[in-house]
């Protein structure tokens, strides 16, 4: 229990500087209450991995350089390595150099010597492209080393450069990441830093934790880990308005202003899309609405009717040649074949060896597609990867884009001609599929959506042990082919709500 006095506010970390701009009460937990938060999750202990495996190659572009191994408990030990490293002039780089300046500890992934004094300060991120948090990210790092002294001539975040093309032997670290300079912008963040670090040291020293509403700040820019227990005892209407299909911004601030928080009590006159309309009437009715064009709809279809899923991942580091960082490469595919009598037939594929495999994966499911027959997919994603496909293997480009000529998005169907309120807003085929076929859906599954498959896939690459890696293979398998056979089903059901 925390007691209701004031204390001295615990110290600062860029991690923690960041929560705070995020939510002051997401910030006074991390300090204070972090038993809330629960375990992290395998999908974001992979995320923490490919970020430690990243930012330990980005060393490798500075020979030579030295790194703090004293950890965040250590900090004074790891700030005196720091200054003792800083000190030798035949050291050419510091890794997590280590800094404290006016309550805030700072670690520097990177930090450059340039001749005649100044550093270089280089923030590492296992991404693409710098977002907003990452340039808060490199300010208070900067505000930090130049408040204890340092002189910094150059700030810049290193990212994975998306041009980079792997040549299958080693990684030419200079070209695979790219320097993005933003020593014109954070030295001009000063002031608000030190303003907002005088804001969060003082509500942390406060005695009681701040009166804070959870809203938009909760998921923006990382979804809280203290969301759950924030909301622990709040009610939220069946149908809140966020069920509002592509509602705008604008929008959904002047609904807020309205202190609108369910379907059901949005205004007769406010302004909806046609698709919105039809939501909001199926929720106020408790119907579903099965629109006059469904039939027709349905019926545009030629046997067999091949019922299609794409299962892909991508990795940070590219690790097949010819491959970029975060390229997305197909590994699996199901095939769910209905012929004119109803009959099915199941075909799929699944790459289990370490390797490319897009080649096969081409060639397979160009065999097992034909040349006859609509392939129904689920949103047009199956349509990116078979042009991704055509571009990297030429030979099969006509082929492919024949297959592309043959597609049939069934959740555009459901979403221009069906809806039920049990959707909640969402058409995704988790969604739609237990609403439309009680009793099938992917609760009881090993796998059960696409992020967890790409993710365990990448495990299964990894992993030395046989009985593991089957176990996965055995769960990917059972995940994809659900999908297509969901598509033969919700077809079904929609085609038994015209008769």
């Amino acid at each position: 229990m925390v007691p209701n006095t004031k204390r001295s506010a615990p110290k600062l970390s860029k991690s923690r500087y960041l929560s705070g701009l995020q939510c002051h009460l997401k910030l006074w937990y991390e300090c204070y209450e972090r038993g809330l938060m629960g375990a992290i999750d395998a999908g974001t202990q992979a995320i923490f991995d490919t970020g430690h495996e990243v930012g330990e190659l980005a060393t490798t572009r500075h020979p030579g350089g030295v790194l703090i191994k004293a950890d965040h408990f250590h900090h004074e030990e790891a700030v005196a390595a720091t200054l003792e490293a800083m000190a030798n002039p035949k050291v050419p780089a510091i890794f997590e150099a280590s800094f404290l300046h006016q309550g805030v500890r700072s670690r520097a992934d990177i930090l450059v010597r340039v001749r005649g004094g100044p550093w270089d300060l280089i923030e590492v991120k296992s991404a693409l492209d710098v977002k907003d948090v990452n340039v808060n990210d490199l300010a208070v790092q900067h505000w930090v080393l130049t408040g204890a002294g340092l002189k910094i001539r150059k700030a810049g975040i290193l990212t994975l450069n998306r041009e980079y093309i792997y040549d299958g032997k080693r990684y030419d670290v200079q070209e695979l990441f790219k320097l993005h300079d933003l020593s014109d912008l954070v030295p001009g963040m000063a002031k608000d830093v030190a303003k907002n670090v005088k804001a969060m040291h003082t509500m942390l020293a406060a005695g009681k934790a701040p009166a804070i509403e959870p809203g938009d700040q909760c998921f923006d820019p990382y979804d809280c880990p203290f969301y759950e227990h924030c909301t622990r005892d709040m009610e939220f209407p069946e149908h809140p308005f966020d069920e509002l299909p592509k509602l705008h911004a604008n929008k959904r601030a002047l609904l807020q202003s309205l202190e609108v928080e369910s379907i059901e009590d949005v205004p007769k006159d406010f302004e909806l899309t046609e698709l919105q309309a039809r939501v909001r009437k199926c929720v106020l009715s408790g119907k579903d609405h099965v629109g006059p064009g469904l039939a027709a709809a349905l019926a545009d279809v030629e046997h067999p009717v091949h019922h299609l899923d794409f299962e892909t991942f991508m990795v940070a580091l590219p690790r097949y040649k010819g491959t970029r960082p975060f390229q997305t490469l197909p590994f699996q595919w199901s095939n769910h074949i209905q012929t004119s009598a109803g009959k099915l037939k199941h075909d799929e594929y699944l790459c289990r060896t370490d390797e490319d495999p897009r080649k096969e994966f081409a060639e397979t499911v160009i065999e097992s597609l034909g040349t006859k027959g609509t392939v129904c997919i689920y949103t047009s994603y199956e349509i990116r990867i078979l042009r991704d496909l055509a571009k990297a293997l030429p030979k099969y480009a006509k082929q492919l884009a024949a297959i592309e000529a043959r597609c049939w998005d069934l959740c555009a169907l459901v979403r221009d001609h069906y809806y039920h309120p049990d959707f909640h807003g969402s058409f995704s085929i988790k969604k739609v599929l237990p609403v439309l076929v009680p009793g099938m859906s992917y609760d009881k599954l090993a796998v059960q959506e696409g992020q967890e498959a790409a993710r365990l896939y990448v495990e299964a690459l990894m992993t030395p042990d046989a009985k593991r890696r089957n176990e996965i293979h055995q769960g990917l398998l059972e995940y994809c082919g659900q999908d297509t056979e969901a598509m033969v089903r919700v077809r079904q059901a929609l085609a038994e709500a015209v008769a």
